[in-house]
C-alpha cells in the first residue's frame, strides 16, 4: 500500500470572510495530489524497475489521469527526484529563517537539523523516500544523469544563500570554502547514519543528532588548527 502524507490546513476567520479559504483548499489538494504521485512513482519504480514503469501506471496508482501527471512533473525522472527538489526548497527556506550571527557554518547546520526535526517552514522531510530514490538512481542511468544536474542546482542554491549572508559574491573563495565544508559535513553524517544499519538511512531524529555531532567535531578540529 502506498503511503500518503497528510497536510494540516489552518484557517482563520479573516480568511473565511475574504474568500482565501477556497484558495487554501485548492492548494492543499494540489499538495496531496503531488504527494500521491511521488509515493506511487517511488513505490512502482523501486519494485518493478524505472524503465518498466510507465507514466500511466504511476497516474493510475495515484488515482489521476496521465494528463494531470504532466501538470505536476514533466518527466518520470522529475517525479523520482522530487524528494531532492523538496530538500533544496526546504534548505533555502530554513536557511533564510536562521539568525544572522556571522557564522555561516552554524547557520547551514542548524538549518539542516531543523529540516530533519520537522521545524522547517516547508515541513518535515521523509528520509525513507531518499533511500528509495537513491536505489532508483543507482539502477536507472537517465535518473542518475538528471540527478547530477539537480546536484548542481542544489550547490548553486546554497552558494547563493551563503553569499548573501556573508555579503560576498557567489564566486568568492570564502563562500566556496564554507559551502564545501558544509557538503563534506553532510557526507560524513550520511556515512555515519548507515553505520550498523545494513545500508539503510537512519530516521530523522538520528540524522539530526549525527549532523550536530559531526559539526561539533569539526569545531573541535578547527580550534586545534
Amino acid at each position: 500500500m502506498l503511503g500518503r502524507k497528510s497536510y494540516n490546513l489552518v484557517v482563520t476567520p479573516a480568511e473565511c470572510r475574504t474568500g482565501q479559504l477556497k484558495a487554501g483548499l485548492r492548494e492543499r489538494k494540489k499538495l496531496q495530489t503531488r504527494d500521491r504521485l511521488i509515493a506511487a512513482a517511488l513505490d512502482l519504480c523501486d519494485t518493478q524497475g524505472f524503465e518498466s514503469t510507465t507514466v500511466e501506471q504511476i497516474s493510475d496508482a495515484a488515482d489521476i489521469s496521465p494528463r494531470t501527471f504532466n501538470r505536476y512533473f514533466a518527466t518520470k525522472e522529475d517525479v523520482i527526484l522530487a524528494p531532492a527538489e523538496d530538500m533544496i526548497a526546504a534548505m533555502a527556506a530554513s536557511l533564510d529563517a536562521q539568525p544572522r550571527t556571522g557564522n555561516p557554518f552554524e547557520a547551514l547546520v542548524n538549518a539542516q537539523v531543523q529540516i530533519f526535526c520537522g521545524e522547517c517552514p516547508t515541513g518535515a522531510v521523509d528520509l525513507t523516500r531518499f533511500e528509495t530514490m537513491n536505489r532508483i538512481i543507482q539502477s536507472a542511468p537517465s535518473v542518475s544523469g538528471r540527478n547530477t544536474e539537480l546536484a548542481e542546482k542544489k550547490y548553486r542554491s546554497i552558494t547563493d544563500k551563503v553569499a548573501e549572508r556573508m555579503e560576498l559574491p557567489a564566486d568568492d573563495s570564502r563562500v566556496r570554502v564554507v559551502v564545501a565544508v558544509y557538503m563534506s559535513l553532510m557526507h560524513l553524517s550520511m556515512d555515519a547514519w548507515r553505520c550498523d544499519q545494513a545500508g539503510a538511512l537512519a530516521d530523522s531524529a538520528v540524522a539530526a543528532e549525527t549532523l550536530a555531532a559531526t559539526y561539533e567535531t569539526f569545531r573541535e578540529v578547527v580550534k586545534s588548527v
